[in-house]
């Protein structure tokens, strides 16, 4: 853009800017950045409304069994992990009391949901005991 030059040249310049800037609407596309970045945003918040109302969905349709169920299987993986094993992983973790407090942890609650497990539910929880136990006994010496 050519600079003419009356009185304070950039002040001239700036007009002639301005002038240009809004007539030929280049102006107005940084509007509609700004506004298309609103529109995203407002379509951000709808799209993280409608995940967490299908969140909650979900968790209403939970029941105890389902809550008590995924409790036994992190009790099961800190177990594991509090038995030091993989060895060489978790080596470090290694602590007798609290291997034994989530095993016996999940036999309680095994015994509490047992009423409510089906046959193939009720035998693979069985097996996850007994091999906690078993292991318990292989790194403890107990």
């Amino acid at each position: 853009m050519a600079k003419k030059k009356r009185g304070n040249g950039e002040e001239r310049e700036i007009k002639d800017n301005v002038d240009s800037w809004t007539t030929s609407g280049e102006g107005y596309k940084d509007l509609g950045k700004e506004a298309s970045s609103i529109k995203s945003e407002e379509e951000k918040r709808k799209e993280e409304e409608e995940l967490l109302k299908q969140l909650q969905e979900e968790i209403d349709k939970l029941t105890t069994k389902d809550v008590i169920t995924q409790i036994m299987m992190s009790l099961s993986s800190l177990a594991y992990k509090k038995m030091g094993l993989p060895v060489g992983t978790n080596d470090k973790f290694k602590d007798k009391n609290q291997a034994k407090l989530a095993i016996d942890g999940f036999e309680s609650l095994l015994k509490v949901i047992d009423e409510e497990l089906s046959a193939q539910e009720r035998e693979n929880l069985q097996a996850s005991l007994r091999n906690l136990q078993l292991n318990f006994v292989k790194v403890f010496g107990v």
